[in-house]
């Protein structure tokens, strides 16, 4: 950032919440457009009144603190956003979310804007594949956090699955949290630790994705998903669940779609789209024409009109 002249203060990093607050009040007094992300950096921009344009963005559909009361969260959701210059939102889902969980009033300003993406990969096309032809392995893989919301417990039933039909697999799970030692205990339960492999954090994601056949991603809700960007740019047919954002994302008619949390849905979906090639191409046009919604060009044009209109 400091090389295209965008100045980085780092100066709250080893500040204390109420430092924090008091640093903000006595250094941002000028013309400044504060943009808040997450709740600790919204509830800092609130607290400080020093903001003279306060935004935030709101990246999940979830609670303003997920783990705490319900009541208590919309609560200090409304008590950011009233003040707040404006919302954006980084999907459709985010936003219905805000209104049905009432964490928004109609009142404020609010505004969905993509992620922008910059597209890393001049794809080849894509080898079609009908996987009961393949002489080879067929290379799966998911990337995420190893938390609850990601159900990568799912992930793992469906791999017991297929390999009791006889699919010949790898799976591969890149990503760090909380769940890991009790998925990896589940995969030894099933006796699956040689088909499928936990990699923790990943270096290059690009290079990854690239040898893989299928990106399969079982999460319960997403605020948009990223990895699912990632996946169209590598050219990977994806398999996902209908839910919260992410027919948004990959497109409500796409021929992965499954029923969100079933694994009768995941596997009948998953044999259907590899095992024929014509579902696959168009699994990846309609990926293609998607990922071009979310441009970077977009993304800052989109700000800049939601600052200029609402400040």
């Amino acid at each position: 950032m400091k090389r295209e002249g965008i100045a980085v203060d780092t100066s709250l990093i080893s500040m204390n919440f109420l430092a924090q607050i008091r640093f903000m009040r006595e250094n941002y007094r000028g013309p400044y457009i504060v943009h808040a992300h997450l709740p600790r950096a919204e509830l800092l921009a609130r607290l400080s009144k020093s903001k003279v344009g306060f935004y935030v963005t709101r990246h999940n559909a979830e609670n303003f603190f997920p783990n705490s009361n319900r009541f208590l969260s919309i609560i200090l959701s409304r008590f950011v956003l009233r003040k707040s210059h404006g919302v954006i939102c980084i999907s459709k889902a985010v936003k219905q979310f805000l209104y049905d969980s009432h964490e928004v009033s109609r009142t404020v300003p609010i505004s969905v804007i993509y992620y922008g993406y910059q597209k890393q990969i001049d794809n080849e096309p894509k080898q079609l594949i009908d996987i009961k032809l393949l002489n080879r392995k067929i290379e799966l893989a998911t990337i995420g956090r190893l938390a609850p919301q990601k159900n990568l417990s799912l992930l793992i039933d469906f791999a017991k699955r297929i390999r009791s039909e006889n699919f010949n697999f790898h799976l591969q799970i890149a990503g760090e949290g909380p769940d890991r030692l009790k998925l990896e205990k589940k995969v030894k339960e099933l006796n699956l630790s040689r088909e499928v492999r936990f990699l923790g954090k990943i270096s290059n994601i690009t290079d990854f994705l690239m040898e893989k056949d299928f990106f399969i991603f079982t999460s319960n809700y997403e605020g948009l998903g990223l990895v699912l960007l990632e996946a169209m740019d590598a050219g990977l047919p994806i398999i996902a669940p209908r839910n919260s954002a992410i027919p948004e994302v990959i497109g409500d008619n796409h021929p992965g779609l499954f029923i969100s949390g079933n694994l009768d849905s995941l596997y009948d979906t998953f044999v259907r789209v590899s095992t024929n090639p014509s579902l696959q191409q168009e699994a990846l046009e309609i990926q293609a024409l998607k990922l071009t919604e979310f441009s970077m060009e977009s993304y800052f044009q989109s700000h800049h009109l939601f600052y200029k209109a609402t400040y």
